[in-house]
């Protein structure tokens, strides 16, 4: 849980430094490969190092390629929600894939998910929409069903990513993911006309940054959804939006709402009994 945890605040951070990386003349297009291909020779790096063997994923092809794919569902579709609706719209809609992936697993393994659950995850969203607020007054289908894609690649990525890291290891998994991203998002970025390259020096710091954190907030998730059930992992990602509001409270000097803290404190607490649950010893 606490190895989740440090992925979602890497991929808060990520958020954040993402705002600059535009603003400095670059595209999400271009940040996306850009961060595919540092993961990808960062876990080349890993296995040089490690001197570990890369395992071919026969027979657990179709799962990989189903990993891979829901994490591009929230790469693309996350980015592409937030031109045609709020940012905190978009927001909610792509956190719904904490509750969802509940009732998935619940399904896969033939059980009916506990009360105390499923009041922890409905109690995370509620607190999340309190904590990001959003307006409905310009809402787009085309950025809601963006949002509802990348909410699919969530729930695809925490229940094909556990099993895929149990099966393969973390290493053979975050460079077979990486390797996939790698290619699809180079091809993707071409076809959009780039590079589209930052034109300060913020822009490049801010890039090489929001490389890093996706790297370390993947790498760190793959190790996550390995040691804990898939379910009470998404829960913690609820901490993303949280501390990227809070990181963009203190470096853009924002105010935070009574409702908003009343919104984060409701997050908080249900992760905390989420994770008593995961951590708690079989009756």
């Amino acid at each position: 849980m606490i190895i989740a945890g440090i992925s979602a605040l890497s991929l808060s951070i990520l958020t954040t430094a993402a705002t600059f990386v535009y603003k400095s003349g670059s595209d999400p297009f271009t940040l996306v490969a850009a961060r595919a291909a540092v993961s990808f020779l960062i876990a080349c790096l890993f296995i040089q190092t490690s001197q570990k063997q890369i395992r071919f994923p026969i027979g657990n092809l179709i799962l990989i390629l189903a990993f891979s794919t829901g994490q591009l569902m929230i790469n693309f579709g996350y980015m592409t929600s937030i031109i045609y609706i709020p940012v905190s719209f978009a927001v909610i809609i792509f956190y719904t894939f904490p509750v969802l992936v509940l009732f998935v697993e619940a399904l896969i393994v033939c059980r009916v998910p506990k009360p105390v659950e499923t009041i922890s995850f409905v109690t995370a969203f509620v607190g999340l929409s309190l904590a990001l607020a959003p307006s409905f007054d310009s809402l787009d289908w085309r950025g809601v069903t963006s949002a509802s894609i990348a909410s699919v690649g969530g729930v695809i990525v925490m229940s094909t990513g556990s099993r895929a890291a149990q099966r393969l290891g973390t290493v053979n998994t975050f460079f077979h993911m990486q390797l996939i991203a790698f290619f699809v998002t180079l091809i993707v970025m071409l076809g959009a006309g780039g590079p589209t390259l930052p034109k300060v020096e913020i822009g490049w710091w801010s890039l090489g940054i929001a490389c890093l954190c996706y790297t370390i907030g993947i790498l760190t998730q793959i190790i996550a959804v390995k040691m804990v059930d898939p379910a009470s992992a998404s829960l913690v990602y609820n901490l993303e939006p949280l501390l990227t509001l809070a990181l963009a409270a203190w470096i853009l000097t924002d105010t935070l709402t009574s409702i908003q803290y009343i919104g984060s404190a409701l997050i908080l607490a249900a992760i905390l009994v989420a994770g008593r649950l995961a951590t708690s010893p079989p009756p």
